[in-house]
């Protein structure tokens, strides 16, 4: 099996991040989607991914705060909405961008929107 985050499972654009067993409440995972490094996110029981690049100076998201529905970037502060994307605290104003998280029986996958 792979390792979380190992992004070795590849059905075309479609990312295996791993089992949902291994990838607790709170708990954050980056995985490449193509170009893209994505967060995969578990916040409630739900799974959230999003770009891994704050939008104000392009900081890795990936180890910042996550309380009531948003992330906050660890380097400036800014806070996205995990559900949206949409920006929340400056300094940043633009969106992160969003990708689809998807659990299949006990896998978790991501794709592209």
């Amino acid at each position: 099996m792979n390792a979380p985050g190992s992004g070795a499972s590849r059905t075309g654009e479609r990312v295996r991040v791993g089992r949902v067993a291994d990838l607790p409440e709170g708990s954050q995972t980056s995985v490449r989607v193509g170009d893209q490094n994505v967060l995969v996110i578990r916040d409630q029981g739900r799974f959230y991914a999003l770009r891994n690049l704050c939008t104000h100076q392009n900081f890795p998201l990936e180890g910042g705060p996550v309380e009531d529905g948003a992330i906050t970037c660890p380097k400036h502060g800014a806070r996205f909405d995990l559900e949206t994307g949409r920006a929340l605290r400056l300094p940043a104003v633009k969106p992160v961008r969003l990708f689809r998280a998807e659990v299949e029986g006990e896998e978790v996958y991501v794709s592209p929107l």
